[in-house]
Parts: structure tokens; sequence; C-alpha cells
């Protein structure tokens, strides 16, 4: 009996070790990937890494042997998905699953199913190095029905360091591996270079002459002597989302932009949006501003501001993430009055 149980136990530590052998051999082969697609979308290399190795069990997987899913993203409806199919036995008997012809097609492919449906949005307001908050954010947002889901990706990212690769640029990833796990032959890592480096969130630009004109303008008619040329822009709009040092997230606002089209862009109603921007519905907003996407603060990031030429306390107020009524407050300020270049605000503590 007891050589019987000896055995077992003997057999399941072999098991262990055979699976950590299988994922180390995916991180290296995909880490470089991973965080090339983390340097195009924001999402955390460690989060892509974790689930690759979850979904596809180390390399494993029917779905990633035969089709190169690594993500067990299915088909969805015909308007989602056009692409060649395969039949898995998942939650229900043979579901349709998306196959792709290489393994970076799957990675760019669970990129843009992040990046583009709404109901994962509030993942891109997360802190990139977050990567708790954004196991949670997934599980949340429906992407698995495990309840675990969360959970089990965490301790993968701990068990294996990756929340290392969410630090690092794609010409570091080679050191990181050698110094996490060890010498390895470079040749197995995997790149995302093969797959076009697009987001299909087309923005019409329409040039005359090469010279660019505002997206909504409507070109002039054509003669023999112009050529209108026509392109697509790629934009992820929830790339350009950052977060301020008071952490709060905000984006920039760029020429043409307006607090009703950022708010149809980032779903929120405009009135909501106008209220963090301490804003009219109808407040136009200055090309170059900084338009927050949650609320402001009572206090700066930094102890002082000092004004520049031509700032009024609003945009300062907009640069430095603060409520403009605590910001006349701290500085002992009138509603209304504004400073002179070369002054100095106060950003945490009142003045005497």
């Amino acid at each position: 009996m007891k050589r019987n149980l000896g055995l077992i136990l003997l057999f399941f530590i072999s098991q262990i070790f055979a699976q950590e052998s299988r994922d180390l051999d995916y991180i290296r082969a995909h880490a470089l990937l991973a965080v090339e697609e983390m340097e195009l979308y924001k999402i955390p290399a460690s989060i892509t890494l974790s689930q690759g190795i979850l979904e596809t069990g180390g390399g494993q997987s029917r779905l990633a042997e035969i089709a190169n899913n690594h993500f067990g993203i299915k088909c969805k409806s015909p308007k989602e998905w056009s692409g060649p199919t395969i039949s898995h036995t998942d939650d229900a008997p043979n579901e349709c699953f998306r196959k792709y012809g290489t393994v970076q097609e799957s990675y760019r492919d669970h990129s843009k199913f992040l990046a583009e449906r709404p109901y994962y949005k509030d993942l891109f307001k997360l802190k990139l190095h977050d990567y708790k908050a954004w196991a949670h954010g997934l599980k949340k947002a429906g992407y698995a029905t495990n309840p675990k889901y969360a959970g089990i990706l965490i301790s993968r990212i701990e068990k294996y360091n990756l929340d290392q690769f969410d630090k690092i640029t794609s010409l570091e990833v080679y050191a990181k591996l050698e110094e996490l796990y060890g010498n390895f032959d470079k040749k197995v890592m995997l790149s995302s270079v093969p797959v076009p480096a697009v987001v299909p969130v087309p923005v019409p630009v329409v040039t005359v002459k090469d010279e660019p004109l505002i997206a909504s303008a409507k070109p002039k008619t054509s003669n023999a002597s112009k050529e209108i040329r026509v392109e697509k822009r790629m934009e992820n709009p929830f790339l350009r989302i950052k977060n301020h040092p008071v952490g709060v997230n905000y984006v920039v606002a760029q020429e043409g932009e307006s607090l009703v089209s950022l708010a149809q862009l980032y779903e929120f109603k405009t009135k909501e949006l106008a209220s963090y921007n301490e804003l009219p519905v109808d407040g136009k907003l200055i090309p170059g501003q900084l338009v927050f996407l949650d609320k402001k603060k009572n206090k700066g990031a930094q102890k002082n501001y000092t004004v520049q030429a031509g700032e009024t306390m609003y945009l300062i107020a907009q640069k430095v993430g603060m409520k403009i009524s605590k910001l006349y407050k701290l500085n002992k300020m009138e509603a209304g009055q504004q400073p002179k270049a070369g002054t100095i605000l106060n950003l945490k503590t009142r003045k005497r």
C-alpha cells in the first residue's frame, strides 16, 4: 500500500514539473509577442501571457495546436468573424471557435477583441501595471464563465513573475527571460512583426494635394488639376487614455472635438463628462486641453505650480487635475480672479 501511495505521489509530482516546464516554454516563446502587443494596445503582457498559458494548457490544447487559437475566442456572429472556424466542445458540445493561420494572428485578434468591445472599455482605464485589477476586470466583463478565473490568472502571473514583462519594452524581453528563467535559444521567440499593426476603428482623413483637411469637412469640387485622396487611419480611442499623476484618467482634446463627441466616443453621458471637467454641456474645448474621464481631485500631485503666460485658473485646474473651487480656496483667491504669469500657486496646502 505504501509503495502504491509513493508511486501515485511521484506521478503527481512529475506531472506538476512537466506542466511547469511546458508553461516556461510557452512564456519563452510568446513573451516578446505579448510585450509587442502591450506596446500597441496597452494590455498588460502579464495578462496576455497568463491567459495564453491558461487557455492552452501551456500551448498543448487542441485549439492551440490545430487552430492557433490561444485565447479561446469563439466565432460570435458572422458580422464579427467571417474567417476560418473549428468546432470544439467547451461550455457546450461542438461550439464554434475562431481559427487562425498563425499564433501572431491569434494574439492580435485577442488585443482587438478587448480593445474594440465596449464592455471591456473599463479595463483601459486601469493602470497598466495593475494586473490584479485587470484580471478581476476581465472576469467582471464576462470573458470567462469560471468564477475562479481572476484568481487563476493572478496565481500564474505571480508564480512565473509575469508582471516583470509589464515594466519593459520589447527590446528588453530576451534579457528579462534569461534573468528570470535562465539561458535558452532565442530562435523560439515569436514576434508580432508578420501581423499589420493596425486597430480597425476607421477615422477618415481627406487630403487635397497632400494638404490635410478636418475629417468632417466636405472636400471642394474636384477638377482635372486637383486629386482628392481619401485614406483611412486606424486608431483605437482607448489608447489615448492616460493616467494623470493625481490618479485620474484623461485624454487630450484634439482639433474639432467637443464634449459631445468625446462623450459618445467613450460612452459617457455628455452631462456627466461636462461635470467631471467643470464645464457646461455646450462648453468649448481647446485643442491640447486635458479632458478628465472621472472626478478631479481636491489636491494636486505636486506642492506648487508656477503660472505660465496666458494661463487661466480653469486651464491650470485641468492641467494639475484639481477642482477649480479647491484651487481658488487653497490660494485665497476669489472665483473668477486670474493669476499673473510667474505666480506660484499652492496645490496641497492653503496659503497663509
